[in-house]
């Protein structure tokens, strides 16, 4: 009999499938992905990609229409030795300011803040944030509807608040507007040398966020998961934050010089007082509370000796600008709150070097309310004890709260 014909091999994908697959999933992966790039080519055209960079001031704001709960990461907790791992709620309005901003439709008065993470009071219960405490306590003393703009976020410095006052505080016409910088300002100016610097994060000036295609393309995506799995990538961008040291810096400027960073602060504080005065904003500053003492406490994260700034010159520098604060306020009529002065130096007030607890923002609270209430325009009290007018009996609920 003849020997059966030998039977054809099987296809390369049937004898390869590991391959067959990969090389499917990888071509699948680049078709989405150009057409996607087209898409949103054709959606945002891109100019000339080298030429036609487009350069912004940075706006250093919160996201507006935020609500979240937020927790201090592993890494802030172990530097600290009174911060706790406690879910904290967290609310902005749609320009960005914290909750509660604007509570009244027709308010007698608005209160501005204005500075980094020590007037944010990320990790203070919401309700006793001390720019919270403060409207509350100035509405119940006085009997005017008081709203508040928060606009302070993490890392700024006083030309930061600056270029916020100027670009969305004034337009909202306050009739008063709290500073509080120090800590910020001191780490720029020895980390980099000065307010107008390249730093990625803080510097003043920006290029456009997208210049390329791809850049584009990982919007595009971003967008996308955000709107498509909202509760996925918000775990996700915090689990990172949690578990990841990060840094703004990457080396220090060099040599310190005193007399050089100390003029730049004060410049920048007697800049905002005349600018907000030049707008009929009062302008009030606050040194900064701390515990930076000339003996470190142990127990806490001094994070500048890896930059080469000794613990005992950063004390003396930082002592020194909070002076500088002092002396501004003097020399140009100020209001000052003391906080330096006012708020004990202990682990009760302050969790680390220099941001509140709870008891440390009613303190802050305290000082700064008894403060505005002898300010002109601020501490009246209705004639013969009755609401100013236009004051209704009733005014609707908050939207903020």
């Amino acid at each position: 009999m003849p020997e059966p014909s030998p039977s054809p091999p099987d296809p390369w994908f049937l004898r390869h499938p590991a391959l067959a697959l990969g090389l499917t999933v990888a071509v699948s992966v680049v078709l989405v992905v150009a057409l996607a790039e087209a898409g949103l080519q054709w959606r945002w055209p891109v100019a000339d990609k080298v030429q036609d960079r487009t350069r912004m001031v940075r706006l250093r704001e919160l996201p507006p229409n935020r609500d979240a709960t937020v927790r201090a990461s592993r890494v802030r907790i172990a530097g600290t030795d009174a911060l706790t791992d406690r879910a904290v709620r967290f609310q902005t309005d749609g320009e960005g300011y914290l909750l509660p901003a604007r509570r009244h439709a027709d308010p007698d008065l608005t209160i501005a803040f204005l500075g980094g993470s020590t007037t944010l009071c990320e990790f203070v219960a919401d309700s006793l944030r001390f720019h919270a405490l403060t409207i509350d306590a100035v509405e119940a003393r006085t009997g005017l509807r008081t709203n508040a703009l928060n606009a302070a976020r993490n890392g700024n410095h006083s030309v930061h608040s600056l270029t916020q006052f100027t670009a969305k505080v004034i337009p909202q016409r306050p009739d008063a507007v709290v500073l509080m910088h120090n800590g910020n300002d001191l780490t720029t100016l020895l980390r980099v040398g000065s307010y107008w610097n390249d730093n990625p994060s803080r510097g003043l000036i920006t290029q456009a966020p997208c210049e390329t295609g791809g850049c584009h393309l990982w919007l595009g995506l971003a967008k996308l998961s955000n709107s498509t799995l909202p509760a996925l990538s918000t775990r996700l961008r915090s689990l990172r934050r949690r578990n990841t040291p990060q840094s703004e810096f990457d080396a220090p400027a060099g040599p310190i010089d005193s007399a050089r960073v100390e003029q730049e602060f004060r410049s920048s504080l007697v800049t905002f007082v005349e600018t907000a005065r030049a707008w009929g904003v009062a302008p009030v500053l606050m040194t900064q509370a701390n515990r930076i003492s000339p003996a470190p406490d142990p127990a806490l994260s001094y994070p500048h000796a890896e930059f080469g700034v000794s613990y005992a010159r950063y004390q003396s520098l930082y002592d020194r600008f909070n002076e500088v604060v002092r002396e501004v306020a003097a020399a140009h009529d100020v209001p000052l709150v003391d906080l330096a002065a006012l708020v004990p130096p202990d682990r009760e007030h302050l969790y680390d070097f220099v941001h509140l607890t709870d008891a440390g923002s009613r303190r802050v609270a305290e000082a700064l309310t008894a403060v505005l209430l002898g300010m002109p325009g601020v501490g009246r009290e209705p004639a013969g004890g009755t609401q100013p007018a236009g004051r209704r009996t009733a005014p609707p609920p908050s939207p903020d709260r």
